[in-house]
């Protein structure tokens, strides 16, 4: 065998198992790199496993459904041991990068080794770890999620009206475990309204209908699923800047390497006046606003450069600049490929939370620009090993920096 070819696999070997055993370890080590939510969360939560265990499901409630909690509790009532719980959902968390791998090969035709690498790469993302770790509701929505998306993609591509059914039941599943995936089950439900034949849309829709019934029996039940004054924000800007905001830095994965530079700076060279004289405006109100630089250092959430801010600043205007950079890269980025507006609109309207997390947009953000179809931005990271390479390592450094940041606890005292 040629030596190059064998040194390559073993640098693949090498790229796919690492984030493998580094996340066994981070388990073993109880890690949590969301600076405490995960484990607060699963702690929390713990107690509504037990009633359920015991066939309770009364006494404790929660925001989100109902379904990520009952399958644990089935573990629960099993086994009896939270331990063996969080072994199992850690092992169940590696559904992810299998079924983005398993996603991408039905979208992409690329070398496989470079899609093991990119899909492998998702291991390493702070809150993918801390929810595999720490056994959250959003990770199990999301793994479901993933799973009805790679039965859309082979209905798709042979027509089989039960793949659809297993599409939706599966969406369903997310839905009764995060309910703002209901945004994402409606994506969905509109495309095969375009693509079905009436008749079996009719039987879609009448299926939907069905999967929807377990769901108003909760909220009848639980009228919180729907609590419109724990959800819906009372600070428009800073739920739409810190969204944005978000947007950014996983744009900023997703940018670094040529070709995909190359697209922004082309576009940026051909503004119009009319364009740029928008943003000119809106740069200039937003910096001459300075109310918009007083946002409570205390409030939890935010995300990254939302912390970096106040780490390293004391106010907001690293925030405010990652904001309108994320408003301005949105614009190009819809500008050049205008279908990518759809993600960013469900995105922004799953979080149009009083609080915006990290949480909402990691890593489902990327995760919706890399399945739900091909685009230029996944398509040039998958391009060649090289932007590949650049995009593993940037998740690895993003790890990096929540690692340090864990060990010496420097953004904690910024979640109250």
């Amino acid at each position: 065998m040629n030596e190059k070819l064998i040194k390559n696999n073993i640098v693949i070997i090498f790229l796919a198992v690492i984030p493998i055993f580094s996340l066994i370890i981070g388990f073993i080590l109880n890690e949590d790199l969301s600076t405490g939510g995960a484990k607060w969360d699963f702690n929390l939560t713990w107690p509504i496993i037990i009633d359920y265990s015991n066939f309770n499901f009364t006494t404790s409630i929660t925001r989100h459904m109902p379904l990520h909690y009952a399958l644990l509790s089935i573990l629960n009532k099993v086994f009896n041991s939270q331990e063996f719980i969080r072994i199992f959902y850690l092992f169940f968390s590696f559904l992810l990068p299998i079924f983005i791998y398993l996603n991408l090969i039905k979208i992409y035709n690329y070398n496989k080794i470079i899609l093991l690498v990119f899909s492998s790469s998702f291991l390493f993302i702070p809150l993918f770890r801390a929810s595999s770790i720490w056994a959250n509701a959003h990770l199990t929505a999301t793994i479901f999620f993933l799973i009805g998306n790679y039965f859309h993609l082979k209905s798709k591509e042979k027509n089989i009206f039960s793949y659809k059914i297993i599409n939706l039941l599966f969406l369903s599943f997310s839905i009764y475990c995060i309910q703002t995936y209901f945004l994402l089950y409606l994506f969905y439900l509109y495309n095969y309204f375009l693509s079905e034949k009436f008749k079996n849309f009719i039987k879609l829709f009448l299926f939907s209908v069905l999967l929807s019934l377990p769901g108003l029996i909760f909220i009848i039940l639980n009228p919180r699923i729907v609590g419109f004054g724990d959800i819906i924000t009372r600070d428009i800007f800073y739920t739409f800047s810190a969204n944005f905001s978000l947007i950014f830095f996983f744009f900023i994965f997703l940018l670094i390497n040529k070709e995909n530079l190359t697209i922004i700076l082309n576009q940026i060279k051909i503004f119009n006046k009319i364009e740029i004289v928008t943003i000119l405006i809106i740069v200039f109100y937003v910096f001459y606003n300075q109310d918009l630089f007083s946002l409570d250092p205390r409030l939890r959430g935010g995300g990254f450069f939302y912390k970096l801010s106040y780490l390293v600043l004391s106010n907001n205007i690293i925030f405010i600049t990652s904001f309108l950079l994320g408003l301005i890269t949105s614009y190009i980025v819809v500008k050049y490929e205008p279908k990518i507006l759809l993600i960013l609109l469900i995105m922004n309207l799953m979080s149009l939370n009083f609080i915006v997390y990290q949480k909402y947009f990691e890593p489902l953000f990327l995760i919706m620009l890399t399945i739900l179809f091909k685009n230029f931005l996944i398509n040039n990271v998958l391009l060649n090993f090289k932007n590949t390479l650049v995009f593993y390592g940037l998740i690895f450094l993003y790890f990096l920096t929540a690692y340090i940041n864990y060990l010496g606890k420097i953004s904690f005292n910024l979640v109250l």
